[in-house]
């Protein structure tokens, strides 16, 4: 569970979020892509169409990211937004393992985007609120892939 502090400072960061995201976002792409090269596959309508720039993906995640950090404290608001990231994360094969990698590189590129602005405080709550919504994100997933496993089973079965 987050704690009131780190989602106050979370809170507080939607507007720069708002005003930088997509600077944010395209920059982790490069920093993840740079690191991980084969992750690009996981983006086929998107990066694959559009190596340059990803096209409208860098758009989407920081609305995504932006949308987070306004109901950091009402996640019930984005129950349906996160059913629909975790159902594309398992129709593109994202596993847990994944993430850690997504995570070091957007901490990375909140720091390059704002600079002295991103204060040990907010880069800390970043790495928790990032954590803790992971961690959302990947139990969803296994569950939707062990109702998956459960379906084929039961089709091999008949």
């Amino acid at each position: 569970m987050l704690s009131d502090a780190t989602k106050a400072i979370i809170k507080s960061t939607a507007p720069v979020l708002q005003k930088h995201g997509k600077e944010i976002t395209a920059r982790m792409y490069q920093i993840a892509f740079a690191e991980r090269p084969d992750f690009k596959r996981f983006f086929e309508n998107t990066w694959v169409k559009y190596p340059l720039d990803g096209g409208p993906q860098p758009a989407r995640l920081a609305e995504a990211v932006c949308a987070y950090a306004q109901n950091i404290d009402n996640l019930d608001a984005l129950k349906g937004p996160l059913e629909h990231i975790a159902h594309k994360h398992t129709d593109m094969r994202v596993i847990a393992e994944q993430y850690p990698v997504i995570g070091a590189s957007l901490l990375q590129a909140i720091k390059d985007v704002l600079g002295d602005a991103a204060t040990s405080e907010v880069m800390t709550a970043w790495g928790e609120a990032y954590n803790f919504l992971a961690d959302v994100l990947i139990k969803r997933e296994k569950e939707i892939y062990r109702d998956e496993d459960a379906q084929m089973i039961a089709a091999a079965r008949k």
